[in-house]
């Protein structure tokens, strides 16, 4: 974060999802700043690029016609089924993963449900994340291990060498989904 004349700069990871793939959209950035501010700012771009209206101003070449669409069947989507039954969902699930996670499983994160998101990263005593990971794959069940590009995070976390799993849960997710997990863990 920085401070500016123009006041408090932020990247929308603090504020809210910023590429539509974090909301099961396709890769695609998104920008949103104040009209005065924009209209402050000379924007480079290819010279073809329109003034008006303000947000043209910042493409750099064609539009990714086939992302927006794609970003806007995900906004449809989500609110077809809406947020709030999306979160509650989500946190069940999660906390339902919180509460059933082994012994032998050392949560790096929040151990509650408020304030996060159902996404957990974790290790197993006595084994390498990779070697959980490959354990679960053999199982059917995907996850990721590593360090996610959290390089300083896992270097304060004293997991510089391996990372750590990590498992989330999203709304089309089920409670039997987790227990498998979570039976899966209990047995590696």
């Amino acid at each position: 974060m920085s401070r500016s004349e123009a006041g408090n700069t932020y990247t929308t990871v603090q504020v809210g999802p910023h590429e539509p793939y974090k909301f099961f959209g396709p890769h695609l950035g998104l920008a949103f700043g104040r009209a005065e501010l924009l209209e402050s700012w000379r924007p480079y771009k290819v010279r073809p690029a329109p003034l008006e209206p303000l947000g043209a101003r910042f493409e750099t070449g064609t539009l990714p016609h086939e992302l927006l669409a794609g970003f806007v069947a995900a906004v449809d989507y989500v609110h077809s089924i809406g947020w709030p039954a999306i979160r509650q969902h989500e946190t069940a699930l999660g906390q339902r993963f919180l509460d059933g996670l082994p012994e032998r499983c050392t949560l790096h994160g929040l151990d509650g449900m408020e304030g996060r998101v159902p996404t957990f990263a974790f290790t197993v005593d006595g084994l390498a994340p990779r070697a959980v990971a490959e354990a679960l794959a053999a199982r059917d069940i995907a996850v990721w291990e590593g360090d996610y590009y959290a390089v300083e995070v896992m270097k304060r976390l004293g997991l510089a060498d391996g990372g750590a799993v990590r498992a989330g849960f999203v709304h089309y997710n089920t409670a039997a989904e987790v227990d498998r997990l979570l039976t899966a863990l209990d047995e590696l």
